[in-house]
């Protein structure tokens, strides 16, 4: 109920623009600041330290954890990342590509490598969805989805998790 009550302030903050910052109270009795950061982006920073990012559109393709990039020529259709206060957090990213999604997994499998991350789950291609994860010694860690979607589109999800 207390994500439901945060998602809901977020839409409203950010469909109506006028107000930048709000502060709500959880049921629980704590204390959550929700700004509007940039056009189609809103941050939650909450009582303890722990920050959370929503953003769409042209907002979300930026500031990617670990260094990764959208995909080339992918448009990036939402991003959700946050951080605690520890340092430890990460994002989960939609995009759209017209490139196949084997092509898809392979360019993210090839940023793995580049960050020393090996890989801890088998490639799986079934049909024509693939997927792979991979991570590194730190823990930080690499998942990649692209499945086909409407129109001649791949739909690809990638969760990028930081230690």
């Amino acid at each position: 109920m207390k994500k439901l009550a945060l998602l809901l302030a977020i839409g409203s903050l950010a469909a109506c623009g006028s107000e930048p910052t709000t502060t709500i109270t959880t049921s629980d009795g704590q204390k959550a600041e929700i700004s509007q950061t940039g056009q189609n982006e809103a941050t939650v920073k909450t009582e303890d330290g722990t920050t959370a990012t929503f953003s769409t559109g042209a907002a979300a393709a930026k500031s990617l954890p670990l260094g990764v990039s959208a995909y080339p020529g992918a448009t990036v259709t939402a991003n959700i990342s946050g951080s605690r206060p520890d340092g430890k957090g990460g994002a989960m990213v939609t995009m759209t590509t017209s490139d196949v999604p084997d092509k898809v997994t392979a360019f993210y499998k090839a940023v793995a490598a580049k960050r020393g991350m090996t890989s801890k789950v088998q490639e799986s291609i079934m049909g024509s969805m693939a997927s792979f994860s991979a991570e590194n010694e730190t823990g930080e860690k690499l998942v990649a989805t692209a499945t086909p979607g409407g129109e001649g589109k791949t739909q690809i999800m990638l969760v990028i998790e930081t230690k």
